[in-house]
């Protein structure tokens, strides 16, 4: 295996703590997070916001540790992870997706540890807080099977009992008190479908970043494809796994994205940030990926700037 470095080194580090801090003091005057703004129960849509935050975090540091195996590489995915969350305009702000994103931490989670039938409940859960993730369902499955990391009949029995067991149990509770079980799938499945590819009505500034987001990941992802022999099974599971669930997730965030689209980009940041501190703490002496690293804190500080500008 090839031989790890020591991350990013001192500057690169202190370069992204500073930008994170700067993003989040400004997300607190962007949007319908600006703290000047605020009135009534709004104010506690920003403690909430903050309070999921804080969680989405934690449970990036626990559920990062198949990935990034050492204490400093998940804490630059949890510092990473905040940059990122905080780059997305009014994210500050709690909503349902939040605590969508933090189900599918813990389902990809569950899903290295082997345990499917958990991590596809936690799936079905996260779905019914924000319908469009009901397809990282059978795109994971699908993805699985194409990739080998499954191919056995009892495992795709516990991927389609877990995703069930959260629908069965609330349609019941539904009928028992007299609403309509149909209704409710039907609206469901409207929203579920609904495409709305409001990606591209962003500014400019936000393209450039999300851009520059999707490249390393595809830069990143194609690198570890290519070394994956060199690493160990259990490894080499973790890595596709994430690839796989950052794919599935940046999908979704294109094709969802509408005006909401900073809180729908929370669903990708933590997995994103994930593999790329794998990425950066991998290869963080490539001269290379330091243009990569460079390029990155450059293109959130610009979309922010281009936030408080307009």
């Amino acid at each position: 295996m090839e031989k790890q470095t020591e991350g990013l080194g001192y500057n690169n580090k202190v370069a992204l703590y500073v930008v994170a801090i700067f993003l989040f003091l400004t997300s607190l005057l962007v949007g319908r997070g600006n703290v000047f703004r605020l009135q009534g129960e709004q104010f506690w849509l920003l403690a909430g916001g903050l309070a999921c935050i804080v969680l989405m975090l934690v449970s990036v540091y626990i559920t990062a540790e198949p990935v990034a195996i050492r204490h400093q590489n998940r804490m630059l995915s949890v510092v990473l992870s905040a940059a990122f969350i905080f780059a997305c305009p009014g994210a500050v702000m709690g909503s349902f997706i939040h605590l969508s994103a933090i189900l599918l931490l813990w389902a990809q989670f569950c899903l290295l540890k082997e345990q499917y039938f958990t991590a596809f409940f936690f799936i079905g859960v996260s779905a019914m807080l924000f319908p469009p993730v009901m397809w990282v369902a059978p795109l994971v499955i699908s993805l699985m099977l194409i990739a080998g990391l499954t191919d056995t009949v009892r495992n795709l029995l516990k991927f389609f009992g877990g995703l069930a067991v959260p629908y069965i149990l609330v349609s019941g509770v539904i009928y028992i008190f007299g609403g309509d079980v149909l209704s409710q799938l039907t609206s469901f499945w409207g929203r579920m479908t609904y495409i709305r590819a409001g990606l591209f009505s962003l500014d400019i500034p936000a393209l450039f970043f999300i851009f520059c987001v999707l490249m390393m990941c595809v830069h990143a992802s194609l690198l570890f494809l290519s070394k994956m022999g060199e690493y160990g099974i259990s490894e080499s599971y973790a890595l596709k796994v994430q690839i796989m669930n950052v794919m599935v997730c940046s999908a979704i965030f294109i094709m969802f994205s509408s005006s909401n689209a900073s809180e729908v980009a929370l669903l990708a940041c933590c997995p994103s940030a994930v593999l790329l501190a794998r990425y950066f703490s991998q290869y963080g002496s490539n001269s290379f990926l330091r243009v990569e690293i460079v390029l990155l804190l450059c293109a959130m500080v610009i979309s922010r700037l281009g936030n408080l500008i307009v």
